[in-house]
């Protein structure tokens, strides 16, 4: 199981443009390989393999000082980036791209990764050969420097950041599940659980986005004052990221820890983004990175969790069963055997009933208990997480 760790980091000034130069260089070594791939086919009709590649680097870190200077793993895990580019250009297409060393922000480290991170006194410290030294702040414990597979290095709009790639052993798994829960995505409500609680849905405030846009488009392309403000609204954007992805790490572990088993709907995001009056709206609620933090987290606490096909889910009633035709615009589910609640709580249900399912449980329609709760009062959704901007 490979956990990545990302973790802040101090350095210097001078560590800085130092990270520059080597990004520089990495993307100088990028190009070159590249050329020399398409070279290589045009005059033989043949690739070259990365292995080729390892041999003529270190051809290149022979004739060149400044390569040598810096440790070989840092150019190899350039030459595996652009392997991997080549095998998903023959796998899904889109050919490989010469690359601008200004836009080349990422360092990967694959090869004895655990000898360059130290702890020295209180600080741990991040060495290798070439690189600036660099202080990593973790903002939790790490696991054993033994276990440590990649480093990444990777220059962001606002900040260095490095993140740490463990191998950690499968945790043990949770006996018979006690509290399960289903999950239904949507836009009005961006989650809606099968005991009613919801969860609001996510509304970016674009107003200092607008404006720094604004003042992008207004200024000549080339220009310093262009580069600014490109600048300033990058580091707007990263903001946004960087509280939205908290937020969703925090839903998250709450959802892991209060539920023992969870359903959730399998969206095929790609294709919904194909409708032009909710586009914008679902990319908004980033139901993709919801999956992956709740899949990872699920995966290390030892939950199951099981991914069902939506279809039908709020068409037919959780209830008896049957299918209650209704328009989007529609609400309310109100179905025959007397069942009458909020739409998305009974579609969250039938996809708690489906994951059951197909884990391999009895499903149980409960359309007894259901009746019970109608005559005290009707099925409400509750908020309990609240939402971020």
């Amino acid at each position: 199981m490979i956990r990545t760790y990302k973790c802040r980091v101090k350095l210097s000034s001078a560590g800085h443009e130092r990270l520059g130069e080597i990004f520089s260089m990495s993307a100088e070594l990028y190009n070159a390989g590249l050329e020399s791939r398409i070279d290589c086919y045009r005059k033989t009709g043949n690739g070259r393999s990365l292995y080729d590649q390892y041999k003529e680097l270190v051809q290149v870190r022979a004739d060149l000082p400044e390569f040598e200077a810096v440790s070989s793993i840092v150019f190899r895990g350039v030459l595996s980036r652009l392997d991997k580019a080549y095998k998903r250009f023959f796998k899904h297409g889109g050919f490989p791209r010469f690359k601008s060393g200004r836009r080349w922000r990422t360092i990967e480290i694959n090869d004895r990764c655990w000898r360059m991170l130290k702890r020295e006194g209180n600080k741990l410290v991040l060495k290798v050969k070439g690189l600036p030294s660099i202080v990593v702040k973790p903002s939790r414990e790490l696991p054993p420097n033994a276990l440590l597979k990649a480093i990444r290095i990777t220059r962001k709009s606002l900040r260095t950041e490095v993140a740490l790639s463990y191998e950690l052993p499968e945790p043990e798994q949770v006996g018979e599940a006690r509290n399960p829960v289903g999950i239904d995505m949507g836009i009005s409500k961006r989650l809606t659980l099968s005991n009613g609680e919801t969860v609001e849905k996510r509304e970016i405030d674009r107003k200092k986005l607008i404006r720094l846009q604004r003042s992008v488009s207004r200024k000549v392309k080339g220009s310093n004052n262009r580069r600014k403000a490109v600048s300033l609204l990058a580091k707007e954007w990263q903001r946004v990221s960087d509280k939205e992805r908290g937020y969703l790490h925090r839903l998250t572990a709450e959802i892991v820890k209060m539920y023992d088993f969870i359903a959730v709907e399998k969206l095929e995001t790609k294709k919904m983004l194909g409708n032009k009056r909710l586009a914008r709206s679902i990319s908004e609620q980033a139901w993709g990175k919801f999956i992956t933090l709740l899949n990872e987290k699920a995966e290390s606490a030892g939950v199951k969790i099981v991914a069902v096909n939506p279809k039908g889910t709020s068409q037919e009633c959780s209830s008896c069963g049957a299918e209650v035709k209704k328009d989007l615009s529609v609400r309310t589910h109100k179905c025959s055997c007397g069942l009458v609640m909020d739409r998305d709580i009974n579609a969250a249900t039938n996809i708690l009933h489906r994951g059951i399912t197909i884990a391999g449980g009895n499903v149980t329609r409960m359309a007894g208990r259901m009746r019970e709760k109608l005559e005290i009062a009707p099925a409400r959704p509750r908020t309990v997480y609240g939402s971020v901007n």
